[in-house]
């Protein structure tokens, strides 16, 4: 409830001083709102586990939505990947409430989620002139090289931790 009335009071503010002319730009307050309650369930009430990626996700969302409206004008065509990047984060704490399998089932694609967001990104926000099947085209065997580095520190950590038992 004290959140709820701190967000409506800095935006009735915001409107009152003539900083937000038209409310209905500000619809993503909505989510920012609906993510911090499933927060509060989540935290604070025992709600399930889905509340916190949930309302990671919303609040997240609604936070970005808010910035780029308000603050910083982007277009949903520029932004996309940070969602993407937010997915990511959101499977990744969600993840870390659960053990075994499920924990490495949620955990590898919020990573591999937020690799793709960072690969997207820079293409989105136009950083990259090169068309995006150019640049795959190019660099596609860089993916190997990193299998290749993964699979050596992998050996390595299992190596060091079999010395160890012994």
């Amino acid at each position: 409830m004290g959140t709820s009335l701190i967000l409506v009071g800095l935006l009735l503010l915001l409107w009152t001083v003539g900083e937000v002319r038209d409310l209905t730009h500000l619809w993503p307050l909505a989510l920012l709102v609906a993510g911090l309650v499933l927060l509060y369930y989540r935290v604070f009430r025992s709600g399930p586990d889905s509340y916190l990626f949930l309302g990671v996700a919303l609040l997240l969302s609604g936070l970005l939505l808010v910035v780029t409206t308000i603050v910083l004008p982007l277009e949903l065509a520029t932004i996309w990947p940070f969602f993407m990047t937010i997915c990511g984060v959101a499977l990744l704490l969600y993840g870390r409430r659960k053990r075994g399998y499920t924990r490495i089932s949620l955990t590898i694609p919020g990573i591999a989620t937020l690799l793709l967001s960072l690969l997207f990104l820079p293409f989105s926000l136009g950083l990259v002139q090169q068309p995006f099947a150019e640049v795959v085209t190019n660099w596609w065997p860089l993916i190997l090289v990193v299998l290749g580095i993964t699979f050596l520190v992998l050996h390595l950590i299992r190596g060091k931790g079999g010395r160890r038992q012994s």
